[in-house]
């Protein structure tokens, strides 16, 4: 890589940088919020005497909430990763074949770990 272009590269990543840090505070805000939705809920058991589909709304809510959920803490996962490898120095390094990993792929898909071809072929 030349001189010029390591340095535009430098800078894309710093500009990546932003925005990954941008997703984590977005998603760290809905979790929160998430959370204090699930903890705002009745919180009570039915009572016996009641039949569990009476609660079947109620169940369906918390298992949609309990998903949501799961997937924002993954995404915060995948933020915090791709922060980690900047921090390191390894991000944009396909963990397949060592190679760079198109800048515009990383724009795209800040999370990604694999180049484009090694994705393709699924290469571990």
């Amino acid at each position: 890589m030349t001189e010029t272009s390591t340095a535009t590269r430098d800078r894309e990543l710093a500009a990546i940088r932003l925005q990954v840090e941008g997703e984590r505070a977005r998603l760290e805000i809905e979790l929160a919020h998430l959370k204090g939705e699930q903890a705002g809920g009745s919180g009570s058991e039915a009572p016996f005497h009641e039949h569990p589909t009476d609660h079947a709304g109620e169940m369906e809510e918390h298992e949609r909430l309990l998903a949501i959920r799961e997937n924002l803490e993954q995404m915060l996962t995948q933020c915090q990763d791709a922060l980690d490898r900047l921090d390191r120095g390894d991000y944009g390094i396909c963990r397949s074949c060592g190679k760079d990993i198109d800048i515009e792929r990383l724009k795209a898909l800040p999370y990604a770990t694999k180049c484009i071809p090694c994705k393709e072929q699924r290469r571990d």
